[in-house]
């Protein structure tokens, strides 16, 4: 899928009894994260109310303990002699929380001495959701009900089974308390999600309420919606598998996205388009956000901005194209390019390799070596069907670069190549897809609608969406599959999947056709996994980072 689609299709939030969270605690050898060290983790991972793993370890600072620091956490540099350093503990640390989100009481403290620490180890610190129990405190308990919102003041409220006492493990026990606490009393307040909990603390804007009536209109169906303006103009549009819950969250205090806080004050009505399939909603928000180019949407589809590579028939050369054309001309192209940068540097790869490092260039005007019929099928090859030339071009300059210890230009050439393969591929998927006249597949599905167990059909004509179904199990998919086969039959017309604004789309198809357990049910032409294509660059991207690898890379 084209990474400039903005995907949406989500978007109800990971519900609180699902979301896995790590509640940690430190004790450092003072307040300053630019100059101060950590002498202590402790962290308890927790799922839906039960502690599933703990974590605890005292670290080296590298530095004497204060006196005031000692007396207060009981650690002193006795206690952390031997132990590991903050280099070797981090990365055990990061492993232990995964993909979970943080918990952590006055989060700030914590998070800003983890990430310095991180950054100071040139350790990659990911920005895990936060979710800070001292701010979530202070909106639960009020001031009439506890006399501050200190942990052991919360602890004892709340009844923690652990003391808390400066110590890392036994605060961060006597959080997780506080924190089911906290998740109790907003549970009775419609909190469900990870997010409705993160933005519990937040308020929402006086525009957020005022417009808040305009979620009264939309039904709890998958689909797509849009925000209109008093005209009727699109000014943004998303899909959701329930449209009411996700817009719902668009006027509350979890959304702060500075576009969608913008946009509200416009926004007059919401018009939602019921879909069967997620497939249906995003290629429906992809073809109405090509067509209205809404204004707060991040990318509209323009396409003038495609960026392709090109060989042209006869004596014309390798150039940069904006729109992808025939094929049947003995031209060739690749792509789309993800940037404009991308063109010149693959034009002299293609051409080095067939011309040599002297002609890099010449290809495209005109000389001699560009009339060449035999180096123009070469080029043409490499760009449709056998790389290796190319390849085995890159590995020699790659050798030649190692060899004289010029190792950051060795990587250059090697993420070029990389490059070329992957819009030799992305082109060849594009190109196997948009041949097909028609395409029924049908892979399982678990979705509701057919009882939990049954089937999704999509029907493809030439690289464009036609239709989609869900079947019950006990139905007849092949007569379902028909029935698609007979409609539909105007997007033929559009069939031009090699182009800004519909590759997109074909990509959409082609993400859904790679999935498992997809079954081919109808077709109509020639029709191969595009994972079996001749020019399958994914499998020799992987070769070539096997075998040409780089010291220190």
């Amino acid at each position: 899928m084209s990474a400039r689609r903005q995907l949406s299709f989500d978007d109800l939030g990971t519900p609180l009894v699902d979301a896995l969270l790590v509640v940690v605690d430190l004790e450092t050898t003072g307040t300053d994260p630019s100059a101060d060290a950590i002498t202590e983790i402790g962290a308890v991972k927790v799922r839906g109310g039960e502690v599933v793993g703990e974590f605890r370890t005292f670290v080296d600072p590298r530095r004497p303990i204060p006196a005031y620091i000692a007396s207060l956490t009981g650690i002193t540099d006795a206690s952390v002699a031997g132990a590991p350093t903050i280099d070797v503990v981090l990365p055990m640390f990061l492993d232990f929380v995964g993909d979970a989100a943080l918990v952590a009481h006055n989060a700030r403290f914590d998070i800003s001495f983890l990430s310095a620490q991180a950054a100071q180890c040139d350790i990659t610190w990911a920005k895990p959701p936060v979710l800070d129990t001292l701010a979530l405190a202070r909106t639960v308990f009020r001031r009439d009900e506890v006399r501050n919102h200190k942990l052991s003041t919360l602890a004892a409220h709340v009844g923690a089974s652990i003391t808390p006492d400066h110590r890392a493990l036994s605060d961060a026990r006597a959080t997780v308390d506080v924190l089911h606490a906290i998740i109790e009393r907003l549970g009775a307040r419609g909190a469900s999600t990870l997010e409705d909990l993160a933005s519990a603390h937040r308020r929402a804007t006086p525009v957020q309420l005022r417009k808040k009536h305009l979620v009264e209109s939309v039904p709890s169906v998958p689909g797509v919606y849009q925000f209109l303006d008093a005209q009727g103009a699109v000014l943004y549009v998303g899909t959701s598998r329930n449209l009411r819950s996700r817009v719902r969250t668009y006027f509350t205090a979890a959304e702060t996205r500075r576009k969608v806080l913008d946009m509200l004050p416009r926004a007059e009505s919401i018009r939602v388009i019921e879909c069967t399939t997620a497939t249906e909603a995003a290629v429906r928000e992809l073809r109405i956000i090509g067509a209205e180019k809404p204004p707060s949407n991040r990318h509209g589809l323009n396409p003038e901005k495609a960026n392709w590579l090109r060989l042209g028939s006869g004596s014309d050369g390798l150039r940069a194209a904006r729109i992808a054309r025939s094929e049947a001309d003995g031209s060739a192209q690749i792509g789309p390019l993800s940037s404009r940068h991308d063109v010149e540097p693959l034009r002299g790869l293609l051409t080095g390799a067939v011309l040599g490092r002297a002609a890099s260039f010449e290809l495209g005007s005109r000389t001699a070596a560009s009339q060449d019929a035999g180096h123009h099928d070469r080029i043409r090859a490499a760009m449709l069907t056998d790389p290796r030339e190319v390849l085995d071009h890159v590995a020699g300059r790659m050798r030649g670069h190692v060899e004289g210890g010029r190792y950051e230009e060795a990587e250059k050439v090697r993420q070029l190549a990389l490059t070329f393969l992957a819009a030799g591929r992305r082109a060849a998927r594009l190109r196997a897809i948009g041949n097909v006249p028609l395409l029924v597949a049908a892979r399982p599905s678990t979705d509701p609608v057919v009882g939990g167990r049954g089937w999704e059909l999509l029907a493809v004509r030439h690289g464009r969406f036609s239709g989609t179904a869900l079947v019950n199990v006990h139905a007849d998919p092949v007569a379902v599959a028909r029935s698609l086969a007979a409609t539909g039959v105007g997007e033929a017309e559009l069939a031009t999947p090699m182009c800004q604004g519909y590759h997109q789309e074909a990509e959409i198809l082609l993400t859904w056709l790679e999935g498992d357990g997809v079954r081919t049910v109808l077709v109509d032409g020639e029709w191969h996994q595009p994972s079996r294509a001749r020019f399958d660059a994914q499998h020799l991207a992987e070769r070539f980072a096997r075998t040409a690898t780089i010291p220190g890379a």
